[in-house]
């Protein structure tokens, strides 16, 4: 069994040579053209001065150059601690602090950064540091670190970080091309960023494992999204909820799919069978797969491969991944009889980081367990939302919003949303002397914008007198939610 991503980027090569890797629209690239390439970029790294263990930062979209970075850190047994394209430079730097990076790669970069250029060619290799990969072995490479560092939101408005080691990807996304039946035949459409957990190891991962190609979308216009998977030969698109309703949008407007495609991915915290089978139907997918974990899971805990075959009460019954416990339990942390809906906690080699010294993760997320042990989620219990596919921690957002010098006190909920899952909206209490023509709705936004990633943004700010807390002083979100819910009503009304 191989052990490393670095041996997977050789053993791809050699066994592959022949058979397309990665594209994004401007040109290919097969496996054995990917290798030398990627050891171009790794000799750049390291006359950067980057070697075994250190960390290596970068931002960028879907791209062909952000795959050969990342082989390139991987060869040189470096850790990649990827971070989405949206986010803003005083979140890289920040993000590159907290992590240790000796480097940072950006497609845009500021002074004492690396450009996303140096992955692309011709790009001369600096005398001495060129990597024999003719005769290399792989499993010489040291990789003394994790294969990737990850973020996601925290529960206290700070960012976390995940690492996530070689042979756990390697096990975990083994079993995952198992159960979906992915093969060297297929084509993944990479939408979902390479940056976030689904897109780095449900599709990059995924393809490194089973030698399916993979076609990357740098920037996502749904209405091409049509036309871009015909013309792809896509077989399996990749994404949240909200991108099969972007297809199934596009195909009522006369664009199909094309015969090639055969399954469409997804992950959310709740995946509904009966929202989502018809838009596969109307977009032409004939099956629809639901896979449920968390960055701190590196990705996985259980898996749907056809919610349309599997359903149970308006939910897609999960089988977890083999080597992986997931109990549910009540308020007080009392395992609930099957059935019965609670706190998921999920335990096994792919959590990351466990919330106590058993090794459980508890997580957010309520379902039940079946007496066959197939888990279905049905929601969230703590405050965190999913937006389009993102954890979205409002902690974080409030503390953006607040520093606005029109914002006295703020909470940001979520709206259900069809296409997103929610939408965000801050309802925010006026500074002291702001009257109701100086609330700059635009300004408070546009603020927040410079320190937070484009879907964590409200859509919209609704101003009130002062928010509800509860005895003990807490802000209470459900009756911000409630007192929401009856502005939105009484503005319809209105309207």
């Amino acid at each position: 069994m191989l052990a490393s991503l670095a041996e997977l980027w050789f053993d791809r090569a050699r066994t592959h040579p022949d058979d397309p890797a990665v594209d994004d629209g401007r040109g290919w690239l097969t496996w054995a053209e990917l290798l030398p390439r990627a050891g171009a970029v790794g000799a750049a790294l390291a006359e950067a001065g980057v070697g075994p263990g250190d960390v290596v930062v970068l931002q960028a979209r879907n791209t062909v150059e952000w795959v050969l970075v990342a082989a390139g850190v991987h060869l040189l047994g470096a850790t990649l601690a990827p971070l989405g394209a949206e986010e803003p430079v005083a979140s890289r730097q920040e993000y590159a602090a907290r992590v240790g990076a000796r480097v940072v790669v950006a497609e845009v970069p500021v002074a004492g950064e690396l450009d996303l250029g140096l992955a692309r060619p011709p790009h001369p290799v600096p005398t001495g540091r060129e990597i024999d990969l003719e005769s290399a072995d792989p499993r010489g490479v040291r990789s003394p670190g994790p294969a990737v560092v990850l973020a996601t939101s925290g529960t206290a408005g700070h960012r976390s970080t995940v690492p996530m080691d070689h042979d756990v990807l390697v096990r975990l996304y083994g079993d995952v091309a198992v159960m979906l039946d992915v093969g060297r035949g297929d084509r993944l459409l990479g939408v979902v960023p390479l940056a976030h957990s689904f897109g780095f190891n449900g599709l990059l991962v995924l393809a490194l494992l089973t030698g399916a190609s993979l076609r990357l979308v740098p920037d996502r216009d749904p209405r091409a999204l049509p036309g871009l998977v015909r013309e792809s030969g896509a077989t399996i698109v990749a994404g949240p909820p909200a991108l099969l309703h972007d297809l199934a949008g596009a195909v009522l407007g006369g664009d199909g799919l094309g015969p090639h495609v055969r399954l469409f991915m997804t992950g959310a915290t709740e995946v509904r069978p009966d929202a989502l089978l018809p838009l596969a139907d109307r977009a032409g997918i004939p099956r629809v797969s639901s896979g449920y974990g968390l960055t701190q899971t590196c990705g996985t805990v259980a898996i749907c491969p056809d919610i349309g075959r599997l359903t149970d009460a308006g939910h897609a019954p999960m089988t977890v991944v083999p080597g992986v416990e997931v109990v549910v339990v009540d308020a007080l942390g009392s395992p609930v009889p099957p059935g019965a809906r609670g706190r998921v906690l999920t335990r096994g080699y792919q959590v990351a980081v466990p919330t106590d010294a058993d090794g459980w993760l508890v997580t957010g997320d309520e379902g039940h367990l079946h007496p066959d042990e197939t888990l279905c989620i049905t929601g969230r219990v703590d405050d965190q939302l999913v937006v389009s596919g993102f954890n979205v921690d409002p902690v974080r957002v409030e503390q953006a919003l607040a520093r606005s010098p029109y914002v006295a006190q703020v909470a940001v909920v979520g709206v259900p949303d069809p296409r997103r899952g929610h939408r965000l909206v801050a309802v925010a209490v006026p500074a002291e002397g702001v009257d109701a023509d100086g609330r700059n709705d635009a300004a408070v936004l546009a603020q927040a914008r410079a320190v937070l990633a484009g879907y964590e943004v409200p859509d919209t700010v609704v101003w009130m007198d002062a928010l509800p807390h509860t005895t003990t002083g807490k802000l209470s979100r459900a009756t911000v939610r409630r007192m929401l819910a009856e502005h939105l009503g009484d503005h319809d009304q209105e309207d």
